[in-house]
């Protein structure tokens, strides 16, 4: 497939990698005037300390040229330290992005770069260069054969009988305490430095390290390959990081754009299509440059390939590579686990915990003793779990590449037969019979062109996310401070800049966002809540979850507006539909990117639950490629008798067939429920009974169905009731409510068609210190209805003092919505009310400035549920 790569940035000097140096080189050209872009492949910057975890004393020293005092000297004060050089100078910068080849113009001078992350290809092209990447890609390749010596730096202790070499380098000081910092090595005799073969070498290094005192683990272990840049010249204006700073800018100021782009590509003959359908939205006005996908070199053929090593990608690896499948598994970070691990959530809230949740998690209270640790109850040490997800994986003989994004997928027709891998040692095409797409995110399946749901569709109802600091003693820290968006770059660095300088005392940062909702498939079954409170049962169930509705937020199913969800949890069963994208074939999904309701999601995505269905969906991809059949042709039944021999499905799955189990007695939402699961049917019941005794919840289940016949109720209802109690926005420990009763009969009011004036009345009683659900609910009906007397309302609103200007349009911005609580909403709730209140008055007033400048911030700012929303 030839893609229309968008050029997000024409700027002086591109710099590609983050490594002090670079960041001191980009600023000081900043100081020349010359416009400077950074990208790297790592959530921040500083690398070459903090991935290999090298405090050695010279290179800690390098950070002194900034003229600023480093007052905390672990990762956390190295990364916050190098964000604020760059903000400071006003060089923008993306993470997590890849290089995957040199831009040249016409003449064949380099004029930039190509990328590609988790918002799929780009282009950045520059009148200069600037590579700081370990492996350039502007360079030929290091030799990789033959004898090596690999090196990993660990904290806290290793088991130093299994190298060559292992040896205390110094200390690291963390809560109080000084830890060692241990400097391991391990020779290796390479066939051919393939990446398959330095995957496997990385895994055993990892798998070997561990030790009962081990807290941390580098990010990266050191081959000791370099790749050695050729000397600039006009025509290759691509300079080290060493640089002189004078010299880049005269190159900048010498070289043009060029024209003719292209990145000098040759096509392959594959038996599939590389494709990539997956442009992030706010690059789609941009001017673009073809490049042929099918130019990437091949990698290996496996039986399964897993998209993501985390929380339901591990389990998934290791269930097939178990069932004897040649199994690779793809992970961003260097520790499997995800967000039990790498995220510092370690402790279950809800969960079914059975099947290989039970196995891991005894299995990690084996290793070795730990204090408070219960298993079945969380709470595990961080660096325990990985290690014992790091073993299996190694044991089960699954390939895992560590540092690696799933960035395209290969497709025929609408069949999924592997990924475009974007790693440390390049991009590469892997082929396989069939694929889990583990990232949470639906990553592979958006890329292939497969079914999706965004993660705003209606509103911005997007449960919070976190992103914690990271404690060497502290295996567990739940955080809900901000909105963000995996799949959207821009929003992901804008996060990961925030914790750096909220977290900037501590040891470390997370370098996984903490999100609890994201993008997710169109399955060809998606589930919805009234299902789990009929007790829904299906033939094909895989897995059986058990939580509660912990929304992390609002909601928007009419069910929960009428009557919130209680505390007390449900067992909930996911088929195997629900993990299959409609009418695709060769993959399927897991975890947070299953089909669906977004307000029933908190009811499937514990821990627990999603170790399971991992797991399972491991075994199913397993069995489909031995097998040779397409997912919806092997045998459900013995894939769950499977399930039940590992303990995960209880033996009386085998006779389930699709069907309700019915409600009990004590379910507080069993009418509502039923009403929902055949609305059509339920309606004519309800005007029977509206018409013999008319009440407001009627009117209202009613009017949330379509059908006007409560309109005069409800309007009577808001007209003469005085604005009630509302609800701030609230993420951690949401339960109950998210809107008032006054909120709702406004929200059912929208939908039948009746005069506006009970609603302007309501508007005209709002004060800018009123709770979000106020604005949400006046704005959802303006927005819909639109009526010229709300507008002067509405641009009271907006133009009342402090109302506005809260969208995060720079790095700058998002520093300035730091707070110090760990569960912060005050920046959540004035943003909502701002562009609630911004998009009624643009539907009322299409010509008003001021809607039209409040709704451009957004809709341009780093935030992609705010952007998603004010682009509607």
């Amino acid at each position: 497939m030839k893609i229309q790569v968008p050029v997000i940035r024409k700027t002086d000097v591109l710099v590609i990698g983050g490594t002090a140096a670079a960041c001191h080189l980009a600023s000081a050209l900043r100081r020349k005037n010359r416009s400077v872009f950074c990208v790297t492949p790592y959530t921040y910057f500083g690398e070459e300390l903090c991935a290999r975890l090298d405090f050695a004393p010279e290179k800690l020293e390098r950070l002194n040229r900034f003229g600023i005092t480093v007052w905390n000297r672990n990762p956390a004060g190295i990364k916050q330290l190098l964000d604020s050089v760059l903000i400071s100078a006003g060089v923008e910068y993306l993470y997590q992005n890849n290089p995957v080849a040199p831009l040249f113009d016409a003449a064949g001078c380099v004029r930039g770069c190509l990328f590609a992350g988790r918002s799929g290809f780009f282009a950045v092209a520059a009148h200069a260069v600037v590579d700081a990447s370990a492996n350039s890609v502007f360079a030929p390749a290091p030799a990789r054969s033959g004898r090596h010596t690999v090196t990993l730096n660990v904290i806290g202790g290793a088991a130093a009988e299994n190298f060559d070499r292992a040896e205390t380098v110094g200390r690291c000081d963390c809560s109080g305490k000084s830890l060692p910092l241990v400097h391991l090595e391990k020779e290796y005799d390479l066939a051919d430095g393939s990446i398959a073969e330095l995957s496997r070498i990385d895994l055993e290094m990892r798998t070997l390290a561990w030790a009962p005192e081990t807290l941390r683990i580098a990010d990266e272990c050191d081959f000791g390959f370099r790749s050695a840049l050729p000397a600039a010249s006009p025509e290759f204006p691509v300079y080290p990081d060493t640089a002189d700073a004078d010299e880049v800018a005269a190159a900048a100021e010498a070289n043009g754009f060029g024209t003719g782009w292209n990145f000098a590509e040759k096509g392959r003959k594959y038996p599939f299509d590389a494709v990539s359908f997956d442009t992030l939205f706010r690059w789609k006005e941009c001017e673009t440059i073809p490049f042929e996908l099918n130019s990437l070199p091949p990698d290996a053929e496996y039986d399964v390939l897993v998209c993501g090593g985390g929380t339901g990608g591990a389990p998934a690896a290791i269930s097939a590579a178990r069932a004897g499948a040649k199994t690779l598994c793809v992970e961003k970070l260097s520790i499997p686990g995800g967000i039990c691990t790498a995220g510092r959530i370690a402790s279950y809230w809800f969960g079914n915990c059975c099947g290989f949740t039970e196995e891991m998690d005894l299995g990690v209270g084996a290793m070795a003793p730990a204090d408070g640790y219960v298993p079945l109850k969380g709470h595990s040490p961080m660096e325990r779990k990985g290690a014992w997800l790091t073993r299996e994986l190694f044991r089960s003989g699954s390939e895992v590449r560590f540092n690696t994004l799933c960035v395209g997928a290969a497709v025929q027709g609408r069949k999924v037969c592997g990924a475009i891998l974007a790693g440390p040692w390049g991009v590469t095409l892997a082929a396989a019979k069939a694929a889990v797409d583990a990232s949470g995110n639906a990553d592979l399946v958006a890329a292939a062109g497969g079914p999706t749901r965004p993660l705003v569709e209606a509103e911005p109802a997007v449960q919070g996310a976190g992103l914690p600091p990271y404690e060497l003693d502290k295996p567990c820290f739940n955080t809900d401070y901000l909105f963000s968006c995996d799949s959207d770059t821009v929003d992901a660095t804008a996060s990961f800049t925030m914790a750096h300088d909220k977290f900037a005392n501590h040891f470390d940062v997370a370098q996984i966002l903490d999100t609890r909702e994201r993008r997710r498939i169109v399955g060809e079954l998606e589930l919805q809540p009234q299902d789990f409170f009929a007790h829904r049962r299906y033939g094909d169930t895989v897995v059986i979850a058990r939580s509660n509705f912990d929304t992390h937020g609002f909601v928007l199913h009419p069910m929960f507006l009428l009557k919130p969800a209680e505390h007390q949890p449900y067992y909930a069963n996911v088929p195997f539909r629900a993990l299959l994208p409609k009418a695709w074939e060769g993959v399927l999904a897991t975890g947070l990117g299953v089909s669906a309701h977004r307000d029933c999601m908190p009811l499937i995505r514990m821990q627990p639950d999603v170790q399971n269905q991992g797991y399972a969906a491991g075994l199913a991809a397993a069995t489909a490629a031995l097998e040779g059949k397409g997912f919806r042709e092997i045998a459900i039944r013995e894939l769950q008798r499977k399930l039940v021999s590992v303990k995960i499905l209880p033996e009386t799955i085998l006779t389930e067939v699709d069907s309700c189990g019915g409600f009990e007695d004590e379910d507080t939402h069993k009418e509502l429920a039923d009403l929902f699961l055949a609305p059509q049917e339920a309606e004519a019941r309800l005007l029977a009974k509206f018409a013999a005794s008319p009440d407001l919840e009627t009117a209202e289940l009613l009017a949330f169905l379509g059908n006007p016949a409560g309109t005069e109720l409800l309007e009577q209802t808001i007209r003469e009731t005085a604005w009630d109690s509302g609800w701030a926005y609230r993420g951690m420990g949401q339960f109950g409510r998210s809107a008032s009763p006054q909120d709702v009969a406004i929200m059912a009011y929208r939908h039948t068609g009746g005069d506006a004036a009970p609603v302007l009345e309501k508007l005209k009683a709002l004060t800018p210190a009123a709770e979000f659900s106020h604005f949400r609910a006046v704005s959802l009906y303006f927005s819909a209805r639109p009526c010229p007397e709300a507008i002067p309302e509405l641009e009271r609103l907006l133009q009342s003092e402090g109302f506005r200007g809260h969208a995060f349009r720079t790095h700058s911005d998002v520093l300035d919505g730091v707070r110090g609580s760990v569960v912060d909403t005050t920046v959540r709730n004035a943003q909502l009310k701002e562009l609630y209140t911004a998009k009624a008055l643009k539907a009322c007033d299409p010509g008003s400035r001021t809607a039209a400048e409040t709704l451009r911030q957004y809709r341009e700012g780093m935030q992609s549920c705010y952007a998603l929303f004010a682009a509607d």
